[in-house]
């Protein structure tokens, strides 16, 4: 004897498989748009916070030694040096890790007191207008911060 409807079914069809896909392709292409910004505005964002980095290093390492430390601009990198024994030497580097990223560097000194010998006002950026760009903003005194580049340093 054989019962009509009473059947199991196992897995899924062609069609609900082809149905899930087609959400997945759909979902994926509206949040693309998005992660490319994300990622775009996260190159930005660390360029600028190594750049800090590299100059907080710099006046710390100027009045832990006790003399000046100058910035050198080469390329597209900035070196920490000072003299160690008379010869200069590279305490640390900063590179800017993407093509698209520019830094506006610059020559600096740090003096051992920690003061800087110019007022510095450095643009971070990827010319795209979907990110936000950066300054580093550092006072003769020494003090710096970060802050978005259409303020310009105000």
């Amino acid at each position: 004897m054989m019962i009509v409807g009473n059947s199991k079914q196992r897995g899924v069809t062609l069609i609900e498989l082809l149905v899930c896909v087609a959400l997945v392709a759909v979902l994926a292409s509206l949040a693309m748009p998005s992660v490319i910004t994300y990622i775009k505005q996260d190159r930005v964002d660390s360029n600028v916070h190594l750049l800090n980095s590299a100059y907080q290093f710099a006046r710390s390492e100027a009045v832990k030694r006790e003399q000046t430390v100058k910035l050198v601009k080469q390329n597209s990198q900035w070196l920490v040096n000072t003299m160690v024994d008379g010869e200069e030497a590279t305490l640390r580097t900063f590179t800017i890790e993407h093509e698209s990223i520019y830094v506006g560097l610059v020559d600096r000194e740090v003096r051992s007191t920690g003061e800087l010998n110019q007022v510095s006002n450095i643009l971070v950026s990827d010319n795209d207008n979907s990110t936000l760009d950066y300054r580093l903003c550092i006072l003769k005194s020494g003090q710096s911060w970060i802050g978005e580049a259409a303020e310009n340093c105000a």
